[in-house]
């Protein structure tokens, strides 16, 4: 149902963004907003990223709905503050094709946004399906000025040596590390160890999926000052981003 429901998918109307705040615990302020997709579908209801983006992969639709959401959110963006930053997901099939990658720059030229202001969040598993291409996408981003996050950093099966030969700027670490990290020794010294290894690097270290002061103040003690998650604030209407940023 989703793949027919896709394949009949009103773009413009159906998808729309929302905003997720993420924090710097050295001065408990905003630093930056990701971008999540959402499909609100007249058949289906709300339908979870999880189910649709694989689908829109599947199907060839995915290329058209990263350029479409990227443009809207690079537009919503030009209105915020120029210390805040914007996070926006590339697939991999964005990450490896020329093609859309040249779209993708086109796209990010022609709204103006610094791109210094950029991050472009890039999955262990879609590096690893094309470590080649992928670094050539990579590396014409940062020509750019777009910094390159690695999302969901843990989750996958690469070897660490060619995960650090990429010219990344980012690492988020996956939220399956850090839920009741307070409680688990193991997620704990995972933690531990990546956010030294993002610090030898120098690389910003991002925490997601924190939900608890517990798991929170675990963090803190490790030294990862930079997290997003339900505790702060559950993703957000881009109306709603000029009152959170008064109070925050």
């Amino acid at each position: 149902m989703i793949e027919q429901a896709l394949r009949q998918v009103d773009i413009e109307h159906e998808f729309s963004l929302v905003f997720q705040p993420v924090i710097d615990l050295r001065s408990w302020r905003t630093v930056a907003f990701e971008a999540l997709a959402r499909w609100n579908s007249p058949e289906l209801g709300d339908v979870p990223p999880g189910q649709f983006i694989p689908i829109a992969e599947q199907i060839g639709l995915i290329n058209r709905l990263t350029t479409h959401l990227l443009g809207k959110a690079l537009l919503i963006a030009s209105d915020w503050p120029r210390h805040i930053c914007l996070s926006f997901n590339l697939s991999a099939h964005d990450c490896a094709s020329d093609e859309i990658a040249g779209q993708i720059i086109e796209i990010i030229k022609a709204s103006h946004f610094d791109a210094r202001r950029l991050d472009l969040e890039i999955t262990e598993t879609a590096i690893m399906q094309d470590v080649v291409k992928v670094q050539h996408t990579i590396d014409r981003l940062c020509r750019l000025g777009c910094g390159v996050a690695l999302d969901d950093f843990g989750t996958g099966y690469s070897s660490l040596s060619q995960l650090l030969s990429l010219a990344l700027t980012k690492i988020k670490i996956d939220r399956t590390f850090i839920t009741g990290i307070d409680e688990n020794p193991t997620s704990y010294k995972i933690v531990k160890s990546l956010v030294a290894l993002s610090s030898d690097m120098q690389l910003e270290c991002i925490a997601e999926g924190v939900e608890t002061r517990e798991e929170l103040e675990s963090l803190i003690s490790l030294g990862c000052f930079f997290v997003q998650g339900y505790y702060f604030s559950q993703p957000m209407h881009h109306s709603h981003i000029d009152n959170w940023l008064k109070d925050n």
